[in-house]
């Protein structure tokens, strides 16, 4: 293991240990400039803020410095496959080739852990649905006998939505904790106390937040106490942590929960149970009364003062009331099996009582509906204290990092919304490929603005064009479910290829289908601008129907508005713009995922050339070659010598 203090430079250095002793490894300067700056930070216990393009080595270059520099770290990540590569690949691999030794260990939400008393309660009973289930469950007996962690990842046979997972799972509201009978074999708490001494532990953002706002509250902690974080996809950070620092409940928790408690309270005798019935009726009648207030609304929006003081003596009155009584049944705190229900309903009426009081100018009260559900909101605003409060404080180290951090070039946008000081130490390392040569980007002649009636209509005509061109083999991404729906009753006689529309299947199954069929077309919204990597040929044109404007009429979006024009600012140009910029980064970054592909960008919004805004766009992507003439792709893929054959020659 290295020991100097050019540590760094000696493992991914133009002739480091990696270069020497891994086959295809390709040394890269931003990978060792963003591994020097995160050392750098680290020792200087100052933040960071690091934009790596796609290409660059990231993990290695923020894994690097984390294992060399001693500290007890969280690497929190964006996903949980990323999580996976760290675990599995990239840390395996540090520690074989440079002699990194180091605990890490990798944790996820307590739900993907099975839980042994569920499982025992679950396969004690003789049923019909244990029947149905029973190769399912000798197989997972069998991984019992072996596994280390009970970690759901570890069973890729069992479907992501089956309801036998759900049955098995921890889930913290039935968690009996000292009073399991299995606590000496827990599987969650072993996990816990290895966490406790591993110097690296991997988690995901909403795990992360999860424990931050644990933490917040004073309920004790899931990961323990460390010295140095890592923020790998950072560019999520802000929406997840307003989400986890703020304040929800469901019309849907409410009725899941009362039903909980009904089924746990067979065994109480008859009186008890009426009396406990007549309660938890009142909870029932509550949840239904709050959800007719909003019938006559729209699908989501904000609650003004009045409407919240309307909401707080009505039915949230009689929902808090109804949740104090039945948690308060004396012969429910006498079954172990029931307390954390009980815990679970205190703390539904402590939200509740939360969501619907008015707040400062920081927070937004608003509500949402999902299907049969009504959910209501209190959420902050701006983290930016918070973070100071909750997390800079109380860490000696934290790094941000990904490929879209800056907007015009600048990381002022993210620095502020994270609540970062102007000393942040901060770097962009240029990204690893070629994209003059690698990339076009065409923006058609002609086209409607996109907020006229007709865009829609001009917009698959142009697409159409495009795909004849390109032979399919892209990815077609939309602002708004209305404008894709559009599109793809516009396009899916007239094209030869298979086209593939999100919502139609699951995103995994979709994915899928695009990269086993060359020639497809892909149509999808937002789930579609991150986290989507298919390196090669399938993907090789990726079109975006306009600029990504978050829509003023999200409630939150619109309060973020509101808040910066009361303090004086330009919230187009300080919020609006680079949120927008930093969405038509992510979104780019799904075309070009490896050295050898080449690929079209076109963007089909006019305001990226006519506005005056339009340049900060345009100097926020990576220097490419614009064309306005569509007969230049065709001369594009000539020159690449890229398969350009029609399906039917396939």
């Amino acid at each position: 293991m290295p020991t100097s203090n050019d540590a760094v430079e000696e493992i991914l250095g133009l002739e480091g240990i990696l270069a020497r002793s891994l086959p295809g490894f390709e040394f890269r300067p931003s990978q060792l400039r963003m591994a020097l700056l995160a050392r750098e930070a680290l020792r200087r216990n100052m933040p960071a803020l690091i934009e790596a393009g796609t290409g660059t080595g990231k993990t290695f270059g923020y894994l690097v410095p984390v294992l060399l520099s001693g500290k007890k770290a969280v690497l929190s990540t964006g996903t949980k496959n990323l999580q996976e590569q760290i675990i599995f690949k990239d840390i395996p691999l540090l520690r074989k080739a440079a002699g990194l030794a180091v605990d890490a260990m990798m944790m996820k939400g307590r739900e993907n852990y099975l839980c042994l008393y569920r499982y025992r309660q679950y396969t004690s009973q003789a049923s019909l649905l244990k029947t149905f289930q029973a190769d399912k469950i000798r197989r997972i007996d069998a991984w019992l006998k072996k596994t280390v962690s009970a970690d759901r990842g570890e069973i890729p046979w069992l479907r992501d939505d089956d309801p036998l997972w759900s049955a098995l799972s921890c889930v913290s509201d039935q968690c009996l904790g000292s009073d399991c009978p299995y606590v000496d074999d827990c599987f969650l708490a072993r996990l816990r106390s290895r966490a406790a001494k591993a110097r690296v532990i991997v988690v995901n953002h909403h795990l992360f937040f999860a424990d931050l706002k644990v933490k917040m509250c004073g309920f004790g902690e899931i990961i323990p106490r460390f010295q140095a974080a890592v923020f790998d996809e950072a560019h999520t950070i802000e929406e997840i942590a307003t989400a986890y620092l703020g304040e929800s409940l469901s019309t849907r928790q409410m009725t899941d929960w009362v039903g909980d408690v009904k089924k746990g309270a067979l065994t109480l005798e008859e009186a008890e149970r009426k009396k406990l019935d007549r309660m938890l009726d009142g909870v029932l009648a509550g949840a239904e009364r709050l959800r007719r207030v909003f019938e006559a609304y729209g699908e989501r929006g904000r609650l003004d003062p009045e409407f919240l003081q309307r909401l707080s003596h009505g039915p949230g009155q009689d929902i808090v009331r109804s949740l104090r009584e039945a948690c308060g049944v004396s012969c429910l705190m006498e079954e172990p099996h029931l307390r954390p229900l009980l815990d679970r309903g205190r703390e539904m009426g402590r939200v509740a009582e939360e969501i619907l009081r008015q707040r400062d100018d920081n927070w937004l009260n608003w509500y949402e509906k999902r299907k049969k559900s009504l959910v209501l909101h209190a959420s902050p605003l701006d983290i930016s204290a918070s973070m100071k409060d909750l997390l800079y404080s109380s860490v000696q180290a934290v790094l941000f990092t990904s490929a879209t951090l800056t907007a015009n070039g600048a990381f002022d946008y993210i620095r502020s919304r994270l609540g970062l000081p102007e000393t942040t130490l901060q770097e962009v390392c240029p990204p690893h490929f070629d994209f003059r040569s690698q990339t076009l980007l065409y923006i058609p002649r002609g086209l409607q603005d996109p907020n006229s009636p007709g865009f829609c209509h001009d917009a698959a005509g142009e697409i159409g064009r495009i795909l004849e061109r390109t032979r399919g083999r892209a990815l077609v991404l939309f602002t708004s479910y209305h404008n894709l729906n559009t599109v793809y009753d516009l396009l899916k006689k007239k094209l030869p290829y298979k086209v593939l529309r999100q919502g139609d299947a699951p995103r995994s199954n979709l994915l899928g289908r695009f990269k086993k069929d060359i020639h497809s077309v892909l149509l999808a919204t937002a789930a579609f601008w991150q986290g989507v990597d298919v390196p090669g040929e399938a993907l090789s044109c990726l079109i975006i129907d306009r600029l990504p404007f978050d829509s003023p009429g999200d409630p939150v979006v619109a309060a973020r508005i509101d808040a910066i024009r009361r303090r004086g600012g330009n919230p187009f140009m300080e919020y609006q713009v680079p949120s927008a910029i930093i969405m038509l980064k992510q979104g780019f970054g799904r075309l070009i995922r490896k050295g050898s592909d080449r690929g079209i960008l076109s963007i089909l919004d006019v305001r990226i050339l006519t506005s005056r805004y339009g340049r900060f766009f345009l100097e926020s992507l990576p220097r490419i070659r614009i064309i306005r003439d569509i007969s230049e792709i065709d001369r594009f893929f000539a020159e690449s010598g890229a398969v350009n054959h029609p399906p039917e020659e396939r």
